[in-house]
């Protein structure tokens, strides 16, 4: 057997306050399949204990580096003392990119990986270079952690700024890390009406992949996610990772606005979701379980065509007085 002290980020235990070991715990089962996680305490600090029947395979450190809460990594030897393990490097792009991106609303990046380690979980897996759906995208933070990933990314927004926004962050991200890249745009109509916005950057981590055409593309689409299908290709990605809607109002105007529960809007959108996603595919939805009723939720998802997986203990938290946040899974069957 083979034993392993990992020491999670200082900021993980803020994040999902008293649910943080249980949550961490869940996603590291996740990604170390076969591997027994136990939450502990070492020398008075919250850690987690990794034990694997044979030692970690450099795939399978890149796997426990991925996780949201990793910090450092120790093996166990039998003398009690600790060796310090180093991770494979696995990032294509700096954390930077999304770890100095800030505004009203954002997801925390921490939990973002969760979420995206977590729908790589409910697929089984992933082809090398997978490409990422997040069909509400907001500014990108998801996209952002497909591009640091090394993966292709596409995302739909409904409202304008935000796309704006999103697109000219990374393009300064990339023209200040001399990144090459080159944007470009497209509309889409249908019925002779404009439908779609399309912004799409295609990069290089290197100037020789880039030259040599091994590049990567995150596109976002200033659209309605319910015309998913048909912007999208059939069977055109390989995951989808996306927060819904709160329904929660921060100002004071006493406005409705949107919809609070956002299964409805799961309901109109799901179908095209389906459509742009490959067969096995995994799916992972955070939504607030204050005003969305995780059964409403599933039903949505069955309704277009995908297979709802058990509900994961532990990974229900509580964000602030408005919003307890969980994540559903589900997969497109084969």
């Amino acid at each position: 057997m083979s034993t392993y002290i990992l020491l999670p980020h200082p900021g993980h235990s803020r994040l999902f306050l008293d649910r943080a070991a249980g949550a961490a715990v869940r996603e590291l089962e996740a990604l170390l399949p076969g591997c027994a996680v136990t939450a502990e305490q070492t020398a008075g600090l919250a850690c987690f204990r990794l034990t694997s029947p044979e030692p970690l395979s450099q795939a399978a450190l890149a796997d426990c580096a991925r996780a949201s809460l990793f910090y450092a990594l120790f093996e166990e030897r039998e003398n009690g003392l600790l060796r310090p393990v180093e991770a494979p490097q696995w990032r294509y792009l700096p954390d930077s990119l999304n770890t100095i991106l800030k505004y009203p609303g954002k997801t925390n990046e921490q939990f973002t990986r969760m979420l995206v380690n977590l729908a790589v979980w409910a697929g089984g897996g992933l082809r090398e270079r997978p490409t990422l759906l997040d069909p509400m995208c907001g500014q990108g933070t998801t996209l952002f952690e497909a591009a640091l990933r090394g993966w292709n990314a596409v995302g739909l927004e409904v409202q304008q700024q935000p796309v704006q926004k999103g697109v000219t962050y990374f393009l300064k991200f990339l023209e200040t890390g001399r990144y090459k890249h080159k944007r470009s745009e497209e509309r889409r109509t249908l019925a002779g009406k404009r439908i779609a916005r399309a912004v799409t950057v295609e990069y290089a981590a290197e100037k020789d992949a880039w030259y040599a055409g091994d590049t990567r593309r995150l596109r976002i689409f200033h659209a309605d996610s319910a015309l998913c299908g048909q912007l999208l290709p059939k069977e055109s990605c390989h995951l989808l990772a996306c927060d819904l809607p709160y329904g929660v109002q921060h100002g004071s105007s006493g406005q409705e606005g949107l919809r609070r529960d956002a299964s409805a809007l799961v309901r109109a959108c799901a179908p095209g979701w389906y459509a742009a996603l490959c067969r096995g595919a995994g799916a992972a939805l955070a939504y607030n379980t204050l005003t969305t009723p995780r059964e409403a939720l599933a039903d949505a998802m069955e309704a277009a065509g995908f297979a709802v997986l058990p509900a994961a203990a532990e990974l229900e938290h509580r964000v602030d007085q408005a919003i307890s946040r969980d994540i559903l899974l589900a997969r497109k069957p084969k």
